[in-house]
């Protein structure tokens, strides 16, 4: 694996299938220890032999409560070099984790990044173009997960 391959894996389809799979355990923990993200990506580099060009301070984790029910988690990667890469994804879920949504926020092929997510079965979809001003990925991510 090179770099890229290595980014990819871990944003688009590691993260996703750790975070279907084990919903609260998994917001816990990235909430309690945003080291982690940083720590299991570095890892991966290691097991490949490829130079980790990043450093802990390019991964955070941001959370809000976006309603009584809906809770949001950021999880902020370092700039992206390369499309599909990305900028950051959003994990939207309620609180009884009846509603879950994995969203990439991705570098796209000209000026404007897409948004994208992923589905407990492996599933990508493409949402279309975003800007990263004004909150306009976030938004178009929340408008998303509440038509659903």
């Amino acid at each position: 694996m090179d770099r890229h391959s290595i980014r990819y894996f871990f944003e688009h389809q590691l993260l996703p299938k750790w975070f279907f799979e084990n919903k609260g355990e998994f917001v816990a923990l990235v909430l309690h220890d945003q080291g982690i993200l940083f720590r299991i990506v570095n890892d991966i580099f290691e097991k490949n032999n490829v130079e980790n060009p990043y450093t802990e301070n390019d991964f955070k984790v941001e959370a809000a409560k976006l309603t009584d029910e809906l809770m949001m988690v950021k999880l902020v990667f370092p700039e992206p070099e390369e499309t599909p890469l990305c900028y950051w994804s959003y994990l939207f879920f309620d609180l009884a984790f009846d509603n879950i949504r994995y969203f990439t926020v991705e570098k796209g092929l000209g000026e404007y990044p897409f948004v994208c997510s992923w589905t407990v079965n492996g599933s990508h979809s493409n949402y279309g173009t975003c800007t990263l001003e004004e909150h306009n990925d976030f938004l178009k991510c929340v408008s998303i997960y509440m038509g659903e």
